[in-house]
């Protein structure tokens, strides 16, 4: 009787850990034909993504695979003393063409189109019946122009490249500006694991969510290079003979990457204040 016992004991404890909020959630289904995307050679999947500010806030992302396939994207948020500020899991349905998410504060579904080459160009809340973000590639499967859409705004970003190099997008929208630049000067690293550049504008989900989807492949092609400066906000030292309408100087942060024997960039880190430094796990 004590082996029946505990038996069912141990029962439970297995249901209710496969019943966790670590198990997806959604019931959305629907008729979806997948076209998965083709990855170039040489191609790394990011396993983990971890951010460290000097001061000691973190922020750490970590990604499930299944087989090549982007499967979901934990993040958490924690404070200078360690405390945890938020966390979100981002679960992919390829059987369904849909994305959702485990937060803290509500879950969303999104449901997804993808183009031929496999990056999505449609996303739709199937929560509220909106389209959360729609996006336009080149005929290379670079993203041109992105538009998101939330309840109280909507922003189209508009990304220029050259050479196969993202040089610099720019958002605009409702009372908003935003911008970021690029430049590839000597020792640029080529961008052999297909990494997100740093400071990319994001699309719908949070940035390191946004940048291990770019790395699967799920927003179109990564730059060919890795930037070794970045150029974003005003430089007010820069202004021009006082003169009020003259433009600012955008201000210009230098990028310095560690490679491995093999030249996979495994971190980086900018003269940005407050300093921080990402280091990068591959599967």
């Amino acid at each position: 009787m004590k082996f029946i016992k505990y038996l069912a004991v141990a029962v439970m404890a297995l249901v209710m850990v496969s019943c966790s909020d670590d198990e997806p959630k959604s019931t959305f289904t629907r008729e979806f034909n997948m076209i998965y995307p083709q990855l170039p050679a040489g191609h790394k999947f990011i396993k983990k993504i971890e951010r460290k500010y000097d001061r000691g806030a973190t922020s750490v992302a970590t990604a499930e695979y299944d087989g090549d396939h982007l499967k979901s994207v934990n993040v958490v948020n924690r404070d200078n003393d360690g405390g945890l500020l938020s966390e979100e899991t981002i679960h992919f349905d390829y059987k369904n063409g849909a994305v959702f998410c485990d937060k803290s504060i509500q879950d969303v579904t999104y449901s997804f189109e993808v183009n031929n080459k496999g990056s999505i160009y449609s996303l739709k809340n199937e929560s509220s019946s909106r389209t959360a973000a729609t996006l336009q590639y080149d005929y290379d499967n670079e993203i041109e122009i992105a538009q998101t859409v939330t309840p109280t705004s909507s922003d189209v970003t508009k990304v220029t490249w050259e050479n196969g190099n993202i040089m610099n997008w720019v958002s605009t929208g409702i009372n908003k500006k935003d911008s970021v630049a690029y430049e590839y000067g000597e020792g640029a690293p080529l961008n052999k694991a297909c990494l997100d550049v740093i400071g990319n504008e994001t699309f719908t989900f949070t940035a390191f969510v946004c940048a291990i989807m770019r790395n699967a492949g799920l927003y179109g092609k990564t730059s060919a290079y890795l930037p070794t400066v970045l150029k974003k906000g005003y430089d007010h030292s820069q202004h021009v003979n006082d003169d009020p309408t003259a433009p600012f100087e955008l201000k210009r942060y230098v990028v310095t990457y560690v490679l491995d024997a093999e030249g996979y960039v495994t971190s980086y880190t900018t003269n940005e204040s407050p300093k921080y430094t990402v280091t990068i796990t591959y599967k």
